[in-house]
């Protein structure tokens, strides 16, 4: 777990699951604010639980090192020979993006079963995310997240005729 009390504005954290770097713009008592690595990526928001839960102090992570080359990380991308991180397992689940935060990198999505799910960019491919909209028909794997259930891999996916 990342403490807190170790990070100031220009400290570079990394989020576990993707390997994706972030610089930290601002600190809260709520949320912290952090600015991605990488070019084409909006800035994120995260509470701090959810962000001592998945981030980790950049200068101590190295798991992305000696593979994919020059890539600048782990970004997940898709020419690249190995996985960024584990694919989420289960049944997929077939529903729509009930609610949809853009500024805050989050949203709700409303499987057939009538079941809500909260889902983050971070459980999502970088191009994913910025495709999505409210009422999309999404297909989507249910993890078990710190706070609860929560949507990985959420994908945009053709209406049936």
């Amino acid at each position: 777990m990342l403490d807190i009390e170790e990070l100031e504005n220009g400290s570079l954290v990394v989020h576990k699951n993707t390997g994706l770097r972030y610089s930290v713009v601002d600190l809260s008592d709520e949320e912290i604010l952090l600015s991605p690595n990488s070019d084409g990526m909006q800035d994120l928001v995260v509470p701090v639980a959810l962000f001592k839960d998945e981030f980790v102090n950049g200068d101590r992570y190295s798991a992305g090192r000696g593979r994919g080359g020059r890539s600048g990380g782990r970004g997940r991308r898709g020419g690249s020979s190995g996985p960024a991180r584990p694919t989420p397992s289960g049944p997929k689940v077939r529903g729509r993006v009930k609610k949809l935060v853009p500024d805050r990198g989050f949203g709700f999505v409303r499987g057939d079963d009538g079941k809500e799910v909260f889902f983050h960019r971070s459980g999502l491919g970088p191009n994913d995310y910025d495709a999505l909209s409210e009422g999309d028909l999404v297909e989507y794997v249910v993890q078990e997240g710190p706070r609860g259930p929560r949507a990985e891999n959420v994908r945009t996916i053709a209406a049936e005729a």
